[in-house]
């Protein structure tokens, strides 16, 4: 079983967890409808519009 403590403030990386990840993340993009896909991309726009936002902040 993989331990997901963190340490040193990091989260373990573990490659069967990461390929399982994007596994998944492969399989369900190739399921999207081109209306879905434009709304996740318009999405990930505004998340990194957010980012910048709260970055210049500091």
């Amino acid at each position: 079983m993989t331990n997901f403590r963190t340490h040193n403030g990091q989260i373990p990386t573990d490659p069967t967890i990461l390929l399982a990840l994007l596994l998944a993340v492969v399989y369900a993009a190739g399921h999207l409808t081109p209306d879905q896909t434009t709304a996740l991309t318009a999405t990930g726009g505004l998340a990194e519009l957010v980012l910048h936002a709260i970055r210049g902040r500091r």
